[in-house]
């Protein structure tokens, strides 16, 4: 007997919307990560929760398994250091053959958000968002804030790569906020970011 799964036909429904615009796919070896912040930036802030140590740990956890997926890993920071936006950009259209994600955590001052949702600017990058929206969401379980078009500078200023920004959950949020200070819940959000990239790859 089939058994209706809401999240299942969501994942299917994203990614038949991706698969439409399969051809924007182009080929890549080379994932630059943005882990967002750093240093005195420290982001999306509650009590010593600061987004900088989320966004920086979860990457280092994209990093290890897209490495073992095959691919290379490029990380505009690797440790707690404030990186300008200019620079993150910069390094987002260094590289050929490459992608671009900058991983956040989100703020809402009522404490009222909650779930993931992935943001980009330039066309090319709506299909590398909607293939880690999906995966993200699959791997969570978190609310599905959607594939949203946004204007944030890294991700307008990469023009040579496709990019997106993820925004992981909401630091705000008293119950997200406790999951993610898991390291098993954010190796959870690893996968799911990691599982998007490497099934958009294989979309090409």
């Amino acid at each position: 007997m089939n058994v209706f799964s809401p999240r299942s036909f969501l994942l299917k429904l994203i990614l038949g919307a991706a698969f439409l615009l399969a051809p924007l796919v182009q080929a890549f070896d080379t994932v630059i990560l943005d882990p967002g912040h750093g240093d005195f930036d420290r982001g999306a802030a509650i009590g010593y929760v600061y987004e900088k140590h989320l966004a920086l740990d979860t990457a280092r956890r994209v990093e290890q398994l897209l490495r073992k997926a095959g691919l290379k890993v490029i990380m505009t920071r690797s440790r707690d250091v404030f990186i300008p936006l200019q620079d993150r950009s910069a390094a987002g259209n260094r590289y050929g053959n490459a992608i671009f994600v900058s991983i956040h955590y989100n703020y809402n001052r009522g404490g009222s958000g909650s779930g993931v949702e992935t943001f980009y600017h330039h066309s090319k990058g709506y299909t590398l968002a909607a293939y880690i929206q999906a995966y993200l969401v699959q791997r969570t379980h978190m609310s599905n804030r959607g594939v949203k078009h946004a204007s944030f500078h890294v991700i307008r200023k990469t023009e040579r790569n496709p990019a997106v920004l993820v925004e992981c959950g909401f630091v705000s949020n008293p119950t997200e906020r406790a999951r993610m200070m898991t390291g098993e819940f954010r190796s959870k959000i690893a996968e799911g970011i990691a599982q998007g990239i490497v099934a958009y790859r294989k979309a090409k």
